[in-house]
């Protein structure tokens, strides 16, 4: 779920401060939803590198009466001395990582303990090799690896492969964007129930649907080159 959405409180539009009335905004969001979903899943939520050292501080302390998964990127990525300062204030669990590029990024947050769960993006970050270094990184660190994934059903696919080749795995993420084509992509189903199937065929496993892929081909591009 999203936190950096709309209080109806007064935003500070100076800088990345939280309100008091956001921050219980905020906090009313994430007590409505675990105390729906209760036990059947597990709930985190995405700040989108939104706020301040200081507000996600506060934020983070506001959560941590509540079954939060994790809370992503409270701040922006760039500093490393105040993501660290945010995740050693606060027992809510920290997670960071998709704006973040192969492993000599990512080992200084890890090494830190700068961060509680790891989430390189795949496709980003370097590929499945890159990606299984920092999940070897932060696995002598006792970090958890929550892969990075608003991909494609083929770089989903990809990134459970890495999920399976590490023992530090927690989740693979997976957004659709809301295309009702997305999964059309492939011919199998990569997703069913909330799981993911490693296949044993050779690649990937997937089989690319190629009508459905020139369908939704941007506008003078083409399939494969064809010189």
């Amino acid at each position: 779920f999203d936190l950096d959405v709309p209080s109806g409180h007064e935003k500070d539009r100076a800088n990345r401060h939280l309100r008091p009335g956001e921050i219980r905004h905020k906090a009313e969001i994430v007590e409505k939803v675990t105390e729906r979903v209760k036990d059947k899943a597990d709930v985190a939520f995405d700040c989108h590198w939104t706020f301040s050292g200081g507000s996600a501080k506060r934020l983070a302390a506001e959560l941590e009466d509540y079954d939060v998964w994790w809370l992503e990127d409270p701040v922006p990525p760039e500093n490393l001395d105040v993501q660290e300062e945010v995740t050693k204030s606060t027992l809510t669990p920290i997670t960071v990582g998709e704006n973040r590029y192969r492993v000599t990024e990512l080992r200084r947050l890890i090494e830190n303990q700068a961060v509680d769960i790891v989430a390189p993006d795949m496709p980003k970050v370097g590929g499945m090799r890159e990606t299984q270094k920092i999940a070897d990184v932060a696995n002598q660190y006792y970090v958890p690896v929550a892969m990075h994934n608003v991909s494609s059903p083929v770089a989903t696919m990809a990134s459970a492969h890495v999920g399976t080749a590490i023992p530090n795995s927690l989740a693979v993420e997976y957004h659709s964007y809301e295309l009702g084509w997305w999964e059309d992509l492939v011919e199998e189903t990569v997703i069913e129930d909330g799981y993911i199937e490693i296949p044993e065929k050779p690649g990937l496993g997937v089989t690319l649907d190629m009508d459905t892929v020139e369908e939704h081909m941007v506008d003078g591009e083409t399939l494969f080159d064809e010189a």
